[in-house]
């Protein structure tokens, strides 16, 4: 483990970076390395093996893009490929294949990066290999495919190989993918210079280091060394709100409503439904959310990622992947269930990820709506906020049937009993009062949400993939009655959200939680935090202006104070 003194503050003149790749990072705003790039990055340079492990958004995907596009520029160009870049889930992988692209393209050299995605077609993965791209990100998955259907050969890894990094290592193993790193470890030579990149230690990633390994030096920065007090980093906030399952829509809404936790707001559920069902219940309240889930393709979830990041919506609901694939599990093998045959084969991306490896950007709260089954997931999950070493929070809403992984989660945080536990702090801020003045309208507007209602939410979601696919363009065009019978099969009648429900009257309003969203408020703008200020897209901001509720209560009292000086004027005249 490296201690404070040996992370010194340097440039990326002084690791030794090509020219080219500095000034592509000033375009991206990044002026200085981070403490895992300032000590990974001469090593790789050197051509050592290296085990690096630092928490989630310290820079470690650039630790190892960096120098490695480095080495590339200076080797002699050939015709195998000499990087392979592998990852435990799609989302991660295009993350990354995002990264290397935007550095090419700003350095202007000629680099081929190729993406492969678990579901192609033999002959599509033939055909992104032809002439052997420079780079390749993938999951290990489509890497054994490839061999086995002779898209990639094993002789041209072992003839050109010369660096495998393992993204996210201490997932790998977990996400089942040893048998398909198994098939590939004997061809990758000795020579090869390989990376394992880890947010935390586990015996998965002692596996890696002794199959693909050798001698390979060990970074752990010291904000993620074995102190318990350093498993969650000091910015993020933690609380928890002990609540009833049934009660957890009322909290919910009550907490986004008086606007006690700050936005960009990522929201975790353990199944498919529930994230629907939180969806429809917060819709009639006029909040608006989006559901990020293993049934939607690839692009849908990553064109979700990317609305979501570029703040044109608030609020995004993702299911925990783990869950979701339990949940796909219990469908196939319940003999017992007649379901369609239709639903049946609507199967969940195995590749599909969110606990881990994805950018969010600007994660201010991260709320449990649903406990996670392990502590490693809770610290995955709240790994969302907080990144770079932003400020953060978290709160986890906690039933009777949930107290006891609870237990087990601020123990394994707090495995010291005569240190000051300051982990997970009751929600201070949110009065019982507060909470009551919503029940009426919250248990009204959850009838609502039938399954029913659920279902054909999910049915809509799929439908409008469908309609909206890239791919299916030119089918449609050339089968325009296909295209008319999805457009008919919408719901014939959606109402919109009632216009009562937007706003919480004034004798609704608890007092004291209403002064304490007023100082919030207060603050984060002090803080230059207020997200509320920053809203992005034109056509955000026209809804906003053109909201007649808004315009009659902002204006209304100038208007009548306008009339009385009008009043006044003429009396004198």
């Amino acid at each position: 483990m490296m201690t404070e003194e040996e992370v010194e503050e340097k440039t990326f003149e002084e690791l030794g970076l090509d020219p080219r790749l500095i000034r592509a990072l000033t375009k991206n705003d990044i002026s200085k390395p981070t403490p895992i790039q300032s000590v990974a990055i001469p090593l790789i340079l050197e051509g050592k093996d290296v085990v690096a492990r630092a928490k989630t958004g310290s820079g470690k995907t650039y630790a190892y893009l960096l120098p490695l596009l480095q080495k590339l520029f200076s080797e002699s160009s050939s015709t195998g490929t000499r990087v392979f870049i592998l990852v435990p889930t799609r989302e991660l992988s295009q993350q990354v294949y995002s990264e290397v692209l935007c550095l090419i393209e700003s350095c202007r050299v000629q680099l081929k990066v190729v993406q492969l995605t678990g579901g192609m077609h033999a002959s599509d993965l033939r055909a992104a290999l032809v002439g052997g791209p420079d780079i390749l990100v993938s999951t290990p998955a489509c890497i054994s495919t490839c061999m086995s259907t002779n898209a990639l050969s094993t002789k041209s890894i072992q003839d050109s190989l010369s660096v495998l990094v393992l993204d996210e290592a201490d997932l790998l193993l977990s996400y089942g993918y040893e048998d398909d790193l198994k098939a590939l470890i004997p061809h990758v030579p000795r020579r090869c210079q390989c990376l394992l990149m880890s947010a935390t230690s586990s015996a998965d990633v002692d596996k890696l280091k002794t199959l693909v390994l050798h001698n390979p030096v060990t970074l752990t920065l010291p904000e993620t060394g074995d102190s318990k007090d350093e498993i969650i980093p000091k910015n993020v906030q933690q609380f928890w709100i002990s609540c009833s399952s049934r009660d957890k829509q009322l909290y919910i809404l009550a907490l986004l409503k008086f606007e006690l936790v700050q936005k960009k707001v990522l929201i975790f559920v353990n199944a498919i439904d529930i994230g629907f069902r939180l969806r429809l219940f917060l819709e009639q309240f006029g909040m608006r959310s989006v559901v990020l889930n293993a049934e939607l393709p690839q692009n849908s979830r990553l064109h979700i990622l990317e609305e979501f990041n570029a703040g044109l919506f608030d609020y995004l609901i993702a299911t925990d992947d783990r869950q979701t694939k339990e949940e796909q599990v219990n469908k196939d093998t319940d003999v017992s269930s007649r379901k369609s045959k239709r639903h049946r084969k609507n199967k969940l991306d195995s590749e599909f990820g969110v606990v881990r490896g994805i950018d969010f950007k600007n994660v201010y709260t991260v709320i449990n709506f649903d406990m996670p089954q392990s502590s490693a997931a809770y610290i995955h999950r709240i790994g969302r906020t907080g990144r770079a070493y932003n400020t953060g929070a978290s709160v986890s809403f906690v039933s009777s049937d949930e107290m006891e992984i609870f237990e087990e989660i601020k123990s394994s945080l707090d495995g010291d009993e005569n240190s000051s536990s300051n982990f997970i702090a009751p929600f201070p801020l949110l009065s019982k009062n507060a909470v009551e003045s919503l029940r009426y309208r919250a248990e009204d507007v959850a009838k609502s949400v039938t399954k029913v209602a659920v279902r054909e939410s999910r049915a809509q979601d799929l439908r409008n993939e469908i309609i909206n696919s890239e791919k299916l363009k030119a089918h449609f065009q050339d089968n325009p009655r296909d295209l008319d019978l999805l457009k008919h099969d919408k719901v014939l009648s959606k109402k919109a959200p009632p216009s009562h429900l937007r706003a919480v009257p004034e004798y609704l309003l608890d007092p004291t939680t209403q002064e304490a969203s007023k100082i919030l408020k207060l603050a984060r703008a002090a803080m230059g935090n207020n997200n509320s200020s920053r809203r992005q897209g034109s056509k955000r901001r026209l809804k906003k202006t053109r909201d007649p509720l808004r315009t009659f209560s902002a204006e209304a009292p100038k208007r009548k104070g306008g009339q009385q000086r009008k009043r006044k004027e003429k009396g004198a005249d």
